[in-house]
């Protein structure tokens, strides 16, 4: 049998948490989150993971070395959304640049976070 899937949300905002997870369960999925980056690679290690959601509120320190480590990660590695507000554009290009597979503004983020699950990330590139 294969092992769930699971979403893994690094953020540091309880806020967010209720809503990826009913999503992911609408989905087949198991979300968890994380507020450090050890924890993150640690549970990408440890479970079948295809998506890891990354909040660009939380400090920058904290999200690019996230995304460094995952984009050095062998394959297969999970599919990478970075999200935070419109407001942050800064924030929002620099995750583009780091290799986030998808950036989307918090808006888009939530007005598509069901179709997001079911495709596992994939639809935020069409």
């Amino acid at each position: 049998m294969l092992e769930q899937e699971t979403v893994l949300l690094l953020t540091g905002n309880l806020f967010l948490i209720p809503s990826i997870k009913t999503a992911a369960a609408a989905s087949g999925l198991t979300a968890a989150s994380v507020s450090d980056v050890d924890k993150l690679m640690e549970a990408t290690d440890l479970r079948n993971v295809p998506l890891v959601l990354i909040d660009l509120d939380m400090e920058e320190q904290v999200w690019t070395v996230a995304l460094a480590k995952l984009r050095s990660k062998n394959p297969p590695r999970p599919f990478i959304i970075s999200s935070g507000p419109g407001r942050n554009t800064e924030a929002l290009s620099k995750a583009r640049q780091m290799g986030s597979d998808a950036v989307m503004i918090r808006r888009d983020f939530f007005s598509s976070l069901q179709e997001l699950m079911k495709s596992r990330g994939q639809s935020a590139l069409d």
